[in-house]
């Protein structure tokens, strides 16, 4: 009688499969092994690189590239060696960041009081950092969008993306990675989420420019004139037909941008520099919610109307 071909589809016993099976077999097993040992999907950016890794330290290619031609016996000493550098490598890293930048990709860091000397010091600079203030949409590290109560002091992202400017894609490294933020270095996407900071943790603009009595009197008054939670009530009272919640949209979309042209113009600061005093203009607020300000040549906002969800 024949003996029956083997094909493949062995897992009862999978060290008959490991030394009968083809290359492609053995590869299977191995990556059930991995998602196993690393707890999750090897499509995360933490574990592909943690498997890259172990690949490389165990020389996984020439036993893959060989296996076909490799005895039974020699199968089970390269698969032992296998797992022995695959658990170092994971106990080694399992309390370690990596530098995979998988967070880096979400969205850059709100700053905690902590972080206060990165900007004393200049390792942050005014243009790297950015204010949303209450009323905005943030969407964090971790989580899903929320609406802010309480204004955040960010790093900024790379235009048109959620990374972090600081973060180098192609390198896979940080660019101040000595220097990073407080959140940063609590972020541990091996496991579970720390505690979220508590509202007082939060870096602000009042103790940024504590020391700096007229810049924190014009961000005192600019919030009087153009609050965003006032704004957003007033839209819809405007789009209710209350004449003069309209009105008032208008006085604080003029005020925010001819504060901002005075800034630049008189103080020499560029749109970055105005972006982390007052936040982002309003323009740009008005436009995430799906409405147009379009400034005409007589130096006055025309809006659009709000555009369906």
């Amino acid at each position: 009688m024949t003996k029956p071909r083997f094909t493949g589809k062995i897992r009862t016993d999978p060290w008959e499969a490991l030394a009968r099976g083809p290359k492609e077999v053995m590869a299977s097993i191995w990556q059930d092994y991995l998602i196993d040992l690393l707890e999750g999907s090897l499509k995360n950016e933490r574990n592909r690189l943690l498997c890259q890794e172990i690949e490389k330290a165990a020389g996984y290619a020439d036993i893959y590239r060989t296996w076909n031609e490799t005895a039974p016996e020699e199968r089970a000493e390269a698969w032992r060696g296998l797992i022995k550098t695959a658990r170092t490598k994971a106990e080694a890293s399992r309390d370690g960041c990596l530098r995979c930048g998988e967070c880096c990709q979400n969205s850059g860091p709100s700053l905690l009081l902590a972080d206060l000397p990165l900007l004393q010091q200049d390792k942050l600079t005014w243009s790297q950092v950015y204010t949303l203030r209450p009323g905005e949409q943030e969407t964090p590290q971790q989580g899903a969008p929320v609406l802010l109560e309480q204004e955040r002091l960010k790093i900024r992202e790379v235009p048109g993306s959620r990374q972090c400017s600081f973060f180098q894609a192609a390198t896979r490294s940080c660019r101040i990675y000595d220097h990073r933020p407080e959140l940063c270095r609590r972020h541990t996407c091996w496991d579970e989420a720390p505690p979220p900071p508590a509202p007082e943790d939060f870096l602000t603009r009042e103790r940024l420019f504590a020391q700096a009595p007229e810049i924190w009197d014009l961000i005192k008054t600019h919030e009087e004139r153009c609050n965003l939670l006032r704004l957003r009530k007033n839209l819809d009272d405007a789009a209710a037909g209350r004449e003069e919640a309209g009105e008032a949209v208008f006085d604080a979309l003029h005020f925010d941008h001819y504060l901002r042209k005075m800034l630049k113009e008189e103080w020499g600061l560029t749109k970055e520099n105005i972006e982390l005093i007052l936040g982002r203009p309003l323009t740009r607020f008005l436009k995430d919610l799906g409405i147009q300000a379009t400034l005409t040549p007589e130096g006055v906002f025309r809006l659009t109307p709000r555009c369906a969800s």
